[in-house]
């Protein structure tokens, strides 16, 4: 069977299509050449999953004619689910369309509906800094509202912000949320902090063009050592993603 990744996290800002957009650059890179790999965008008010051209996502329209969210426009992805059923899915949800989406999944038994058709993983990142607590209630809800449903968790630490940690708790291992669902959770990857003033920078540029790692190394706006270093990040995320993601 193939696979769904849903990317969701109801709090902006904290990585979603990030993630999103690493794992199909590694699934294309990684999967046989006749593997088929679609991205969607259901983000109604920030598409930026589908404004990284070379990766070919498609946008989902969620709002109607009053602009406000239409749950029965998450049918098309199901039916979309059932026509590729040789396709894997990346699925990246925003802010906006976050409960909307997790409430249409639950109401509908979607993953009931589809456990004999695909393998369905929910990709959760969470940052440190101010949005620590929001994004580890959100994995919570998430773990909670799907567990036991043939769902598994994939966890991304985005430590853009800072580190997962407290005064007290330096390991998010340690946390109690992640002992409480540790048997739900299938793995963790970790996009740790890089020198701000040579990765970052790099990085910062790499995603402000809307390009893949793939595009940089024939990018004449990117220097020699640029490309160096964002070919050195790239071979350690995909070397990480190895450990976890099955590939197409």
């Amino acid at each position: 069977m193939k696979t769904i990744y849903f990317t969701l996290q109801g709090k902006g800002g904290v990585g979603k299509t990030l993630t999103s957009s690493y794992l199909q650059q590694y699934l294309k890179q990684r999967s046989d050449k006749d593997s088929k790999i679609m991205g969607i965008d259901t983000d109604p008010n920030n598409s930026s999953f589908i404004s990284i051209k070379s990766l070919d996502v498609i946008f989902l329209p969620l709002f109607d004619e009053k602009q406000k969210i239409n749950e029965r426009n998450f049918d098309k992805i199901i039916e979309l689910f059932y026509e590729k059923q040789d396709t894997t899915f990346i699925v990246d949800s925003g802010a906006t369309s976050f409960l909307p989406l997790v409430n249409y999944l639950k109401e509908n038994h979607i993953m009931e509906m589809l456990k004999d058709k695909f393998n369905i993983i929910i990709q959760i990142p969470i940052t440190g800094g101010q949005a620590q607590e929001d994004t580890l209630n959100g994995m919570e809800y998430l773990i909670e509202t799907f567990k036991g449903e043939n769902v598994k968790f994939n966890i991304w630490r985005n430590e853009y912000f800072g580190k997962i940690e407290t005064e007290e708790i330096k390991e998010f291992e340690e946390f109690q949320q992640y002992k409480k669902y540790k048997t739900h959770i299938n793995g963790i990857l970790t996009l740790s902090q890089v020198n701000e003033q040579t990765f970052g920078v790099d990085l910062e540029k790499m995603h402000k063009a809307k390009l893949t790692f793939a595009e940089i190394a024939t990018d004449v706006d990117f220097t020699l050592m640029e490309k160096q270093r964002l070919k050195t990040y790239e071979h350690k995320i995909f070397e990480m993603m190895d450990t976890i993601i099955e590939t197409a």
